[in-house]
Protein backbone atom coordinates (compact mmCIF):
# COMPACT_ATOMS: atom_id res chain seq x y z
CA UNK A 1 0.00 0.00 0.00
CA UNK A 2 1.90 3.69 -0.91
CA UNK A 3 2.41 5.70 1.36
CA UNK A 4 2.40 9.16 -0.48
CA UNK A 5 -0.26 11.50 0.53
CA UNK A 6 -3.82 10.95 0.07
CA UNK A 7 -7.15 12.04 0.59
CA UNK A 8 -8.16 11.10 4.02
CA UNK A 9 -11.67 9.08 2.95
CA UNK A 10 -9.25 7.49 0.62
CA UNK A 11 -6.46 6.26 2.99
CA UNK A 12 -9.12 5.00 5.56
CA UNK A 13 -10.90 3.05 2.99
CA UNK A 14 -7.98 1.48 2.02
CA UNK A 15 -6.52 0.21 5.04
CA UNK A 16 -9.73 -0.80 6.02
CA UNK A 17 -10.21 -3.31 3.28
CA UNK A 18 -6.72 -4.65 3.76
CA UNK A 19 -8.24 -5.49 7.24
CA UNK A 20 -10.38 -7.22 5.77
CA UNK A 21 -8.76 -9.10 3.80
CA UNK A 22 -6.36 -9.74 6.41
CA UNK A 23 -3.59 -8.04 4.35
CA UNK A 24 -1.86 -7.49 7.61
CA UNK A 25 1.63 -6.80 6.35
CA UNK A 26 -0.43 -3.73 3.90
CA UNK A 27 -1.97 -2.31 7.34
CA UNK A 28 1.44 -2.45 9.45
CA UNK A 29 3.24 -0.82 6.77
CA UNK A 30 1.19 2.50 6.88
CA UNK A 31 1.01 2.33 10.85
CA UNK A 32 4.33 4.56 12.77
CA UNK A 33 6.89 3.00 14.44
CA UNK A 34 6.09 4.72 17.92
CA UNK A 35 1.88 4.00 17.47
CA UNK A 36 -0.03 3.84 20.34
CA UNK A 37 -2.60 1.37 20.34
CA UNK A 38 -5.78 1.26 23.32
CA UNK A 39 -7.24 -1.25 23.63
CA UNK A 40 -10.03 -1.78 26.16
CA UNK A 41 -9.44 -4.66 28.88
CA UNK A 42 -5.71 -5.17 27.84
CA UNK A 43 -4.31 -1.25 28.14
CA UNK A 44 -1.89 0.58 25.87
CA UNK A 45 0.26 -1.17 23.57
CA UNK A 46 3.50 1.21 22.83
CA UNK A 47 5.15 0.68 18.89
CA UNK A 48 4.04 -1.28 15.88
CA UNK A 49 6.01 -4.62 16.61
CA UNK A 50 3.56 -4.70 19.86
CA UNK A 51 0.97 -4.21 17.94
CA UNK A 52 1.79 -6.87 15.32
CA UNK A 53 2.27 -9.39 18.51
CA UNK A 54 -1.61 -8.63 19.63
CA UNK A 55 -2.84 -9.02 16.24
CA UNK A 56 -1.11 -12.73 15.94
CA UNK A 57 -1.66 -13.32 19.75
CA UNK A 58 -5.55 -12.80 19.34
CA UNK A 59 -5.76 -14.64 15.94
CA UNK A 60 -3.53 -17.78 17.43
CA UNK A 61 -6.40 -17.97 20.40
CA UNK A 62 -9.55 -18.25 17.76
CA UNK A 63 -10.93 -21.61 15.89
CA UNK A 64 -9.87 -20.45 12.34
CA UNK A 65 -8.91 -16.27 12.88
CA UNK A 66 -11.12 -13.39 12.89
CA UNK A 67 -12.98 -12.33 10.28
CA UNK A 68 -13.56 -8.24 9.59
CA UNK A 69 -16.34 -6.91 7.76
CA UNK A 70 -15.79 -3.28 6.76
CA UNK A 71 -19.15 -1.74 7.54
CA UNK A 72 -18.32 2.08 6.70
CA UNK A 73 -15.34 4.69 6.54
CA UNK A 74 -15.46 7.64 8.17
CA UNK A 75 -12.74 10.75 7.50
CA UNK A 76 -11.93 13.85 8.61
CA UNK A 77 -8.39 15.92 8.30
CA UNK A 78 -6.71 14.39 11.56
CA UNK A 79 -8.48 11.08 12.17
CA UNK A 80 -10.34 8.23 10.59
CA UNK A 81 -12.94 5.86 11.74
CA UNK A 82 -13.48 2.48 10.50
CA UNK A 83 -16.35 0.68 11.88
CA UNK A 84 -16.12 -3.29 11.58
CA UNK A 85 -17.93 -6.26 12.40
CA UNK A 86 -15.84 -8.47 13.55
CA UNK A 87 -16.25 -12.48 14.32
CA UNK A 88 -14.43 -15.05 15.52
CA UNK A 89 -15.13 -18.29 17.04
CA UNK A 90 -13.24 -20.27 19.74
CA UNK A 91 -13.58 -23.21 21.60
CA UNK A 92 -15.52 -22.64 25.24
CA UNK A 93 -16.92 -19.43 24.33
CA UNK A 94 -19.93 -18.21 22.82
CA UNK A 95 -18.98 -17.17 19.23
CA UNK A 96 -17.90 -13.35 18.85
CA UNK A 97 -19.78 -11.42 16.95
CA UNK A 98 -18.63 -7.45 17.89
CA UNK A 99 -19.74 -3.99 16.27
CA UNK A 100 -17.10 -2.18 16.91
CA UNK A 101 -14.98 1.37 15.70
CA UNK A 102 -11.40 1.65 15.48
CA UNK A 103 -10.50 5.44 15.50
CA UNK A 104 -7.66 6.16 14.45
CA UNK A 105 -5.31 10.02 14.64
CA UNK A 106 -3.17 10.09 11.57
CA UNK A 107 -0.46 12.26 10.68
CA UNK A 108 -0.14 12.74 6.24
CA UNK A 109 -0.59 8.80 5.55
CA UNK A 110 0.99 7.23 9.24
CA UNK A 111 -1.41 6.05 11.58
CA UNK A 112 0.10 7.29 14.81
CA UNK A 113 -2.30 6.06 17.76
CA UNK A 114 -5.52 4.26 17.75
CA UNK A 115 -8.40 3.61 20.07
CA UNK A 116 -10.69 0.41 19.34
CA UNK A 117 -14.36 1.00 20.82
CA UNK A 118 -16.50 -2.61 21.17
CA UNK A 119 -20.03 -1.96 21.63
CA UNK A 120 -20.57 -4.51 23.51
CA UNK A 121 -17.12 -4.57 25.69
CA UNK A 122 -18.46 -7.13 27.98
CA UNK A 123 -19.04 -9.78 25.53
CA UNK A 124 -15.75 -9.10 23.58
CA UNK A 125 -13.85 -9.46 27.22
CA UNK A 126 -15.59 -12.98 27.67
CA UNK A 127 -14.59 -13.91 24.26
CA UNK A 128 -10.83 -12.91 25.21
CA UNK A 129 -10.51 -14.08 28.79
Amino acid sequence: MPTETRPTHEFARHVGEAMAEARWGDVLDVVAPDVVTHIPAVGDLHGVDALAGFLLETAAKTDDGERFELIDALAGETHAALYFRITATRQGRAPLDNLTVHLARLDGNRIVEIWFHNFDGPAVAAFWA
